[in-house]
């Protein structure tokens, strides 16, 4: 098997660098501005002290800067006229300089004053910070930092996270061009995986797999956002999910793994089978059960529609489901620089039904998507035990389309 090679299949971490900044020069320039007006919103705060920073500002920093510095805060301003800027009311750097203009002068007693100063200046109607019940990743001020912006902003400081899940969530071009390549490198590793170069039937565990992929990734000079999960059904065994494991022919792999890369994040769940001695393909009945959890994500599809929202998505989605006899189960979420992205949760592996506020969230155009679900299949060859088909692809939705990442999502791996 051709493995994968970091100085052939990965950007070096200067070319890496360019393209995440090319891509955040442009988000700042135009999606921000953009955002603010749809969301109504004329000024946006975000603040973060060194090693407690808010989730969203390593998405509004260059990839050079890994930290706030001792209290960063980065203001952006649309102003009664119109006029559009972006604020540094931080130490300087010289890091900042193409994507920011300077606001914390020398004649500002301190970084409070001047954003006294600005809002002062500037009269916003508000000023919108991340305060957030039901989104982990818009609720990034810490209380010390909202205390002393109160003493100096008073009544106009305003939670509200808008602003930060449309940010977070919306993918400018660049980053949907970008994201097969990400994908790619990830489905690469599990493909290397799922081969007898890794899996020695009788011999490997899934333990073993889960350590393997784990070291691929960080060989590539990357992370994995979570641990991957690999485990297995068999033939005679009620349990859907075995783990820790001694892996034999005849068992159906699973695997649940998600790789970090110039910032983005995929996930995604895949199939393999160890063919049995004397067996030449994948028994029949386990390939119409992945044809049927196939059409379940086609169902999920059909059903996004731009303004809907994830709980109306997960409702008509399990309503074609049972019409057309699918046992199924739908717990898609939002990706991006998060894995568990902000936006529409579409149902909850642990709550299938419609989850309020976060599922109240609507589609919006330019956003992707984990493709998580499942459907369960009686299999013939296995004495019609039935067999959890559990799968999930990284989608993007554009233009009112969703589109897969690769070509790849009706495959079972065949091992051996």
């Amino acid at each position: 098997m051709k493995l994968l090679e970091k100085n052939r299949d990965i950007y070096p971490i200067r070319e890496q660098y360019r393209i995440m900044d090319e891509i955040l020069k442009d988000r700042i320039d135009n999606l921000m501005p953009k955002l603010m007006k749809e969301c109504g919103i004329d000024m946006w705060l975000i603040a973060s002290r060194e090693y407690n920073e808010d989730p969203v500002f390593k998405t509004i920093t260059p990839a050079l800067v890994k930290s706030a510095s001792r209290m960063s805060c980065f203001i952006f301003s649309i102003d009664k006229d119109g006029k559009y800027e972006a604020l540094s009311v931080t130490r300087p750097n010289p890091a900042f300089a193409p994507f920011y203009t300077p606001a914390y002068l020398k004649e500002d007693v301190d970084q409070f004053a001047a954003i006294k100063r600005i809002v002062s200046e500037k009269q916003p109607e508000s000023v919108a910070v991340n305060i957030s019940e039901s989104c982990a990743q818009a609720d990034g001020l810490s209380k010390m930092l909202y205390d002393q912006l109160f003493e100096v902003i008073g009544d106009k400081m305003v939670p509200d996270d808008r602003i930060a899940v449309r940010w977070l969530e919306t993918r400018v071009q660049k980053e949907l061009e970008l994201y097969p390549q990400i994908y790619k490198v990830a489905m690469d590793v599990l493909k290397e995986a799922y081969s007898l170069d890794v899996i020695t039937p009788g011999v490997t565990t899934t333990t073993d797999v889960e350590y393997y992929i784990m070291q691929r990734i960080s060989d590539m000079g990357l992370e994995a956002w979570f641990s991957p999960d690999v485990d297995l059904q068999r033939q005679g065994s009620g349990n859907k999910r075995m783990t820790g494991e001694v892996i034999e022919k005849g068992d159906l792999l699973h695997t649940d793994m998600g790789i970090t890369y110039m910032g983005l994040n995929t996930d995604s769940q895949r199939l393999a089978y160890v063919l049995k001695d004397g067996e030449k393909e994948i028994p029949k009945g386990i390939l119409e059960g992945m044809k049927v959890g196939n059409r379940f994500q086609d169902i999920v599809r059909e059903n996004y529609i731009e303004g809907r929202s994830g709980n109306e998505i997960f409702i008509a989605s399990m309503e074609q489901a049972k019409k057309e006899n699918i046992k199924a189960m739908l717990y898609t979420h939002p990706i991006g620089f998060y894995g568990h992205g902000a936006g529409p949760t579409i149902g909850l592996y642990d709550r299938q039904e419609a989850i309020p506020v976060r599922g109240d969230r609507i589609l919006y155009d330019s956003t992707c998507y984990a493709l998580e679900l499942n459907t369960t299949s009686a299999v013939p060859e296995w004495d019609g035990q039935e067999v959890c088909f559990m799968i999930e692809e990284t989608i993007a939705f554009k233009d009112g389309k969703t589109c897969f990442m690769d070509d790849d999502r009706e495959k079972i791996i065949a091992i051996g």
